[in-house]
């Protein structure tokens, strides 16, 4: 199969995962076509469709880094999608270098763009909840279906928890089938792009059992679900005269709570879940009748800022071990460079996420909590870099501008000279240690020690006379498994990286020139 086959395969493989009708698909690898004003047929890399809600959408599929005119693309697009009756039209280029600009030009034209990071984000999204992306999808697109028209009232305590810095905030406690909050929760996570997004990928491995326990005849989920009540969701106020069985009145009404009515669109994003998702997304896996009777008890809290939903996650996640890693440090990502210059692990972060948008660390490092890369934004930014650009660190000594871009040009030329000695390693970190974590803290601390020999910044030509030392000494394999079956070493922790670079630095001593190379 070639490459620009595999890519349409791969696009309308998500989409069917994801819940649409498609062309091609499985059985049909054959392409809807359309018929142009001219009478002329032109095939669609994907037609996508809801039939039930009323919804198609088509994409253009690229498998190339460069096109000869993107304008043209877009405009030869916006006529095969006004010919389709398509409702969207997307341009996928996963390993096109998507520009804002372009981004932007696309948007005007009602065209949406998804580059590699879309097109897998959205994989991972499908693996997980399946048919229940595409609700995901359509609100990602601003497709209005016919299920937004249906609303649900609700009655709901309100509730008040009257601290000065939540005096507009307002909580309510009701319950909502599964079925419908699935229709309606959106999942703000922060691979979306939002600044203040804070959502982990959903785990498929923890969503089956949870399908499995909610068949058997205990299943209980007492736990709240913890979402934001978005603007479209009304509160009315009640009348609180009500009356027992026996006849005498009853009013429930006290400062600190009364009873109203909520009236919740159908329409995917009214709610956005807080805390709870996988216990929500669990009910994928269970039958459709558990669906429809299942309530599940949700605390929902309204006029809350993005900021302030996103530092809600992190309080009432902050000890949970569930909670990746990754996402965490990312949580904690500000582009604002005045308060990363006064914050050595805020910069770290930065110049993590910096790295990976060129060579040699172009989309190697895992920002969010999916993909495969070996490199993680938790690895990266820790001890080690933190400890170079601190006040007292030797990379901020001889780089005193204590810039982002600064610290980046200097590592991004560290790191392309030790590319340049180990291509065949850096190339295949599965195999090497070189281009993993382990390997690159391994030659923070290597930098480190080179600075402290130097006393000065380091060229590329310095720093490949150190690699071409190292190169030559070093003894045995660069290989992880090997590493570990031939000499017991596993570079595992923070000692496993300190004798590692130990190894480093005595494998260089070996030659002459180079022996006052300190640790």
């Amino acid at each position: 199969m070639d490459k620009g086959a595999e890519h349409n395969k791969r696009v309308w493989s998500l989409f069917a995962k994801a819940g649409f009708e498609t062309r091609p698909n499985s059985f049909d690898p054959s392409e809807y076509e359309v018929e142009l004003y001219d009478g002329s047929k032109r095939p669609l890399d994907l037609y996508a469709r809801v039939s039930d809600l009323n919804v198609t959408l088509i994409s253009s599929n690229k498998s190339r880094e460069k096109l000869k005119s993107f304008t043209k693309e877009i405009h030869d697009l916006q006529k095969l999608r006004d010919a389709a009756k398509a409702n969207a039209a997307l341009f996928i280029a996963a390993e096109k270098e998507m520009r804002p600009a372009e981004r932007n030009y696309a948007l005007k034209n009602g065209i949406r763009v998804w580059d590699e990071r879309q097109l897998t984000y959205y994989e991972a999204v499908a693996e997980a909840i399946g048919s229940y992306a595409r609700y995901e999808i359509m609100h990602a697109l601003d497709l209005p279906t016919e299920e937004e028209k249906l609303k649900d009232t609700v009655l709901a305590i309100k509730l008040r928890q009257p601290t000065a810095s939540s005096s507009d905030t307002e909580l309510f406690l009701f319950t909502m089938p599964a079925d419908k909050l699935l229709k309606t929760c959106v999942v703000l996570r922060k691979a979306e792009g939002n600044a203040f997004a804070y959502q982990r990928i959903l785990s498929k491995k923890r969503l089956r059992p949870i399908g499995t326990f909610l068949g058997t005849p205990e299943a209980l989920l007492p736990t709240n679900l913890v979402v934001h009540l978005g603007e479209p969701v009304r509160v009315d106020e009640v009348e609180n005269k009500f009356r027992d069985t026996n006849g005498h009145e009853v009013d429930p009404s006290r400062d600190d709570h009364k009873i109203v009515a909520l009236t919740i669109p159908l329409k995917y994003g009214s709610l956005e879940v807080i805390d709870g998702q996988h216990r929500l997304f669990g009910f994928i896996h269970a039958d459709d009748a558990i669906r429809r009777k299942f309530n599940l008890v949700v605390l929902g809290i309204k006029s809350l800022s993005e900021k302030r939903r996103c530092s809600t996650f992190v309080a009432i996640n902050d000890n949970a071990r569930r909670v990746d890693a990754n996402l965490v440090s990312y949580l904690r990502y500000t582009s604002d460079e005045k308060v990363c210059k006064v914050n050595a692990d805020l910069m770290a972060i930065k110049i993590a996420v910096e790295l990976n948008k060129n060579s040699p660390f172009k989309d190697a490092i895992k920002l969010f909590d999916f993909g495969k890369q070996k490199l993680t934004l938790k690895g990266i930014s820790g001890y080690d870099l933190r400890g170079l650009i601190s006040k007292q660190g030797l990379l901020r000594k001889y780089y005193p501008a204590n810039s982002t871009s600064v610290y980046v040009r200097a590592l991004r030329m560290y790191y392309s000279a030790i590319r340049d000695i180990f291509r065949q390693e850096w190339d295949d970190p599965k195999t090497y240690i070189i281009a993993t974590n382990r390997g690159v803290t391994a030659f923070l601390k290597l930098l480190r020690s080179i600075l402290k020999t130097e006393e000065k910044k380091v060229t590329k030509p310095t720093v490949k006379k150190y690699m071409a030392v190292l190169k030559k000494n070093w003894k045995g394999t660069w290989e992880s498994k090997k590493l570990r079956q031939a000499y017991g070493k596993t570079y595992v922790g923070s000692e496993g990286w300190a004798q590692f670079h130990r190894d480093l630095v005595a494998a260089i001593r070996k030659d002459s020139r180079l022996g006052s190379l300190q640790e």
